[in-house]
């Protein structure tokens, strides 16, 4: 799902925080204040996932990803379709979404 530029998180030591925070503002822009449960677990290869979980919705899976510029993300593995226009913030406030085969993008970039 990664191509060259996107590095899978494979060390979470201290990040947990941070990346449940992505998580929370993912669906907090969708649904108003909420705390979704995080489960954190590796992949099959050794990347780090997180299983996010909201009262009476199903779980959906997020990536752990550092961007090319070292930011880090947490995508949506499938990503939601109706969360694409608006795609899913980094650390540092970009948005990124996912194009038709699934490769990352950042919302606005020129081409996109």
């Amino acid at each position: 799902m990664s191509g060259d530029s996107f590095t899978e998180i494979t060390e979470l030591a201290g990040q947990q925080s941070l990346f449940r925070e992505l998580v929370r503002s993912a669906f907090t822009a969708r649904l108003g204040d909420v705390a979704p449960a995080c489960d954190f677990h590796r992949g099959w290869n050794g990347g780090w996932k997180c299983r996010a979980t909201l009262p009476g919705k199903p779980p959906l899976e997020f990536a752990l990803l550092a961007t090319p510029e070292g930011a880090l993300l947490a995508l949506p593995i499938p990503f939601p379709k109706g969360w694409r226009l608006r795609g899913v913030l980094d650390s540092t406030g970009a948005a990124w979404t996912v194009e038709g085969d699934g490769l990352p993008v950042r919302v606005g970039a020129p081409g996109t």
